[in-house]
């Protein structure tokens, strides 16, 4: 099920149909189904971009690593690279976590980059900081994927995506 919360009283029925109608799409279409959805209805796509979840996607920065993109490291239609601190594609004014947490950020792909290699070994991680209300708190999304395809056994098309978001409350 999918619930929406903070729907608009006008956006309500339309939104509701077309939440519906993802629901009784095939899963592993959900990309093309979405995106056909929203040129039918442009209006809604924040509300379905917020609410419908869709698969990881990769993407490669200007060093040619491979990096995650989700509405953590999105700023309008760039997304920041987890390695490079660098948004593809190019934009000035980007939302960057300050030095302090860049640091601890850097440090978690790391740590998170070896334990991908030794736990999964293959897929692509990314870890994404950002700071919360108050001087020290902060958040974080890390990101995992693993392709079938990674494998090598001719083991067909799936994929397996996580994704975990904590918040840290520094000194409570």
């Amino acid at each position: 099920l999918v619930f929406v919360w903070g729907m608009s009283s006008a956006a309500g029925p339309q939104l509701k149909a077309a939440l519906d109608l993802m629901r009784r799409l095939p899963p592993s279409r959900i990309e093309e189904s979405l995106a056909d959805l929203l040129d039918l209805a442009p209006e809604l796509a924040e509300d379905l971009l917020s609410t419908i979840d869709q698969p990881l996607q990769k993407q490669r920065d200007s060093s040619g690593r491979e990096f995650l993109i989700c509405d953590y490291n999105r700023d309008g239609d760039a997304y920041r690279s987890c390695w490079t601190d660098e948004y593809c594609p190019p934009i000035d004014d980007g939302v960057k976590p300050s030095a302090r947490l860049r640091t601890i950020e850097v440090l978690a792909n790391q740590a998170f980059d070896v334990y991908r290699e030794q736990y999964y070994e293959s897929g692509v991680s990314s870890a994404y900081f950002w700071e919360l209300e108050g001087a020290v708190d902060f958040a974080a999304c890390v990101l995992f994927r693993k392709d079938a395809a990674d494998l090598g056994k001719g083991s067909g098309k799936g994929r397996w995506d996580a994704l975990h978001v904590f918040e840290a409350k520094v000194g409570r």
